[in-house]
């Protein structure tokens, strides 16, 4: 008798990590590569290629048989490229066949053509900028004479299309602003003289940027698609497994339960790109579903680099007033970044980086303008787990600087403005940093940090003074410190609800299930002592489901979701129910648990103000750098962290996490090289408080004590990271300049 066919609810999916996605294979596997556009700007009148062989295939926008845009956060881009074209590389088509090298082969003879009224518009515009005669593109004798001239034109990307240029203008799509103090009460203009312009006080401006910059030996992002009976499987790195069926089914125009998505590892320190992901996918589903094939896409590093970064290009300048005795009076920060040409979470962006703009110091007055801009370059992303990087990155150093400029040590500075009592100014975000100020000492005290920074700060005064040449002097030496929170929810978020929900369920011979999405090792080792401490069953009795049947798959990314606090805590309810019912009624016994709202009715979206973040862990680095004046090669003498994360479940597996997120860290401090530390300390401050988050406080802190580190050894203002050996040459050359101009 034949198998009942199994119904939508009864299929399961799997939302558990495994593998990768380059290493998949199956019989007849197409290889394929993306074409794309040679032009920024220009009407895409079709994409040919001369010959095509047997059994090698060329899809376009015009072969996709469903929607042909990605809807994500309610905006739509484009899955393949056609009209107008956004940017230089815009995917335009993709081409496959069974032989690797043949389609490369194949891909260097496709021509993306554009629309010949467009194009010789162009050409007769650049012709008359470069004072050459007017030419008639329909005579022969005119193109004969034509051709001679045309390599002395200037680059089609630079001159396709003019017309339409104004299409793809740089426009603002994210502004947030916050003022309090002075700003609020005054005018801008108003404000900024009473603050900026008190000779009384330490008057401070810098332009920071820090540049994410993913390790090389990651997996590139790709997909591997392939067709069985009326399923579509899709075997790709993915975070957001609801968005990529539902963009996939929407290009396709088949049934979303018809597509099956085998999740498989990605980076741990960004993600592939997230929506961009589920765009990928949908063009190697295109060329599968098409061709009725497995089919094979591996985006080249270049590729990767080049239209896969992560975050966003962000510039951030701090301006700063501060009293004598060290308070900070006035802040004035500007926020720019560019969202490239397409950024459905560009708003969510401007809003976070907005709220941790002053840390969780609180200045008298300030001032934050956010701003979000499109530009031709790729689309970007939203990074969940490095959002705020950039930011404590400025914060930090600016406060570093300011510590130079007022002769106080940074740890004076600092706790002088963590709790600054003189503030009649409410802030307007409420940080509960209670914790901050204990982290903070520790850190000093286990690292020697006030002793060697003093030491290392005379010696690049004298320096500076004496204006010593620093190229055949000894290693110069320097240390740096940085504090930074890491958040388990944003309540003011408009893209995501991260609702958690968890079921957990007690079985026969006292075995139990956990059914929730599947996390780091780590984290499923305190999942499975919570549920062991309050049931009294063995943790090897303890399993974790992450089998969701089709309906009950989770529509937000994974990285929206905390598995830390709100999970652990989830499941400790859970477990506390499963424990008063065990003995009254009949096994299995199911409970579910979902996270409450009530927390987040202290934000009011409406003002942009209240409590922002669910429970947060706080953190400080310490990092002490010496430069060998020869080579320019930087060595880390040490690394200090301590961590406030509240209740501590697994001391050990914490501390494999955080060493794991600080090598990791260490290939991202300087381009094209890894710096290594053997002198690594770990110190964690436990706490009744609720468990917070780890996973961001190496990336929030580490970058900030290097770069702080760097620039006292360097004497002179490191702004930008990862840094090159040609940068830190140039830095000391200007310094000697301005010394030998200052004499």
């Amino acid at each position: 008798m034949p198998k009942k066919e199994e119904t939508v609810k009864q299929r399961k999916r799997s939302m558990e990590a495994t593998g990768f996605y380059s290493d998949a294979s199956r019989e007849g596997t197409l290889f394929a590569v993306l074409v794309r556009s040679p032009a920024a700007t220009g009407k895409i009148k079709g994409v040919t290629i001369p010959e095509l062989p047997e059994g090698y295939y060329l899809f376009t926008a015009q072969d996709i048989p469903g929607n042909k845009k990605v809807l994500v956060n309610n905006q739509e881009w484009k899955i393949l490229g056609y009209d107008d074209v956004s940017y230089s590389g815009e995917p335009v088509g993709i081409l496959c066949g069974p032989d690797e090298n043949k389609v490369l082969e194949l891909l260097e003879n496709v021509s993306v053509n554009f629309d010949i009224d467009s194009l010789e518009t162009a050409l007769k515009k650049a012709m008359k900028h470069h004072k050459r005669p007017v030419v008639n593109l329909s005579k022969m004798s005119d193109l004969t004479s034509f051709v001679s001239e045309i390599n002395e034109l200037p680059s089609l990307d630079t001159v396709i299309d003019n017309r339409r240029v104004e299409q793809n203008v740089e426009e603002q799509v994210a502004y947030r602003e916050i003022k309090t103090g002075m700003f609020l009460k005054k005018s801008i203009p108003q404000a900024e003289k009473k603050l900026f312009e008190n000779t009384q006080d330490y008057i401070t401006e810098q332009n920071w940027k820090l540049t994410f910059l993913p390790p090389l030996w990651k997996e590139t992002c790709g997909s591997f698609c392939w067709k069985e009976g009326k399923y579509l499987h899709i075997s790709a790195p993915t975070r957001w497994t609801t968005h990529l069926m539902a963009t996939v089914s929407r290009v396709l125009d088949i049934p979303a339960e018809n597509i099956i998505v085998h999740k498989t590892k990605t980076s741990g320190v960004f993600s592939k790109g997230l929506w961009r992901t589920s765009v990928v996918s949908a063009q190697v589903a295109l060329a599968s579903f098409l061709t009725s094939k497995p089919v094979k896409l591996v985006l080249t590093q270049e590729e990767q680099d080049s239209y896969m970064a992560p975050g966003v290009d962000t510039n951030i300048t701090y301006k700063t007033a501060v009293t004598p005795e060290g308070i900070l009076s006035g802040v004035s920060v500007i926020i720019d970044f560019d969202v490239g040409c397409f950024n459905p979470f560009a708003q969510e962006i401007a809003d976070r980086m907005s709220i941790v703009a002053c840390n969780y110091y609180k200045p008298k007055n300030v001032h934050i303008i956010t701003k979000g801009h499109t530009s031709k370059k790729p689309p970007t992303s939203i990074c969940l787990r490095g959002i705020d990087s950039q930011i404590f990155f400025a914060i930090e150093n600016q406060m570093q600087k300011i510590a130079e400029q007022t002769n106080l040590l940074p740890e004076e500075l600092r706790k002088i403005n963590i709790q600054n009592k003189d503030n009649k100014y409410p802030f307007v975000f409420d940080f509960d940093s209670q914790n901050a100020t204990e982290c903070f000492s520790k850190a000093v005290q286990i690292s020697d940090f006030n002793r060697k920074y003093s030491s290392y700060n005379m010696d690049a005064i004298d320096r500076i003074q004496e204006n010593s040449n620093p190229f055949f002097a000894l290693p110069l030496r320097g240390i740096g410190i940085a504090n930074s929170f890491n958040v388990s929810d944003f309540y003011g978020t408009t893209s995501f609800e991260a609702n958690c929900k968890v079921e957990v369920t007690l079985l026969q011979n006292e075995h139990i299930v956990i059914h929730a999405l599947n996390p780091s090792q780590g984290i499923q080792e305190i999942w499975k002592k919570t549920a062991a401490d309050i049931l009294k069953i063995k943790k090897e009795n303890i399993t974790i489901d992450s089998e969701f049947d089709f309906a009950d798959l989770p529509d937000t990314p994974e990285d929206a979701i905390n598995s830390i606090s709100n999970v652990n805590e989830l499941i400790k309810k859970a477990c506390q129910d499963i424990e008063k019912k065990r003995f009254h009624e009949a096994l299995p016994i199911s409970v579910k648990k979902a996270q409450s709202a009530t927390l987040k009715k202290n934000w009011n979206n409406e003002t942009f103000s209240g409590t922002p973040f669910g429970p947060a862990s706080f953190a400080t680095a310490v990092v002490e750098v010496e430069l060998d004046t020869y080579t320019y090669n930087e060595r880390i003498k040490g690394i200090w962290l301590v961590i406030d994360c509240g209740e501590l479940f697994d001391k050990r597996a914490a501390l494999r996490a955080i060493r794991l997120e600080i090598q990791q860290q260490l290939e991202m401090l300087v381009k094209d090289k890894s710096i290594p530390c053997d002198n690594i300390t770990i110190s964690f401050i436990e706490s009744k408080n609720k468990a917070g988050q780890i996973g961001d406080l190496v990336r929030n802190t580490l970058p900030a004590a290097f770069s702080s580190a760097l620039s006292l050894a360097l004497a002179t203002q490191l702004t930008k990271l990862p840094c090159t050996e040609k940068q830190i040459f140039e830095l000391i050359k200007k310094r000697e300049t301005r010394a030998e101009d200052k004499e």
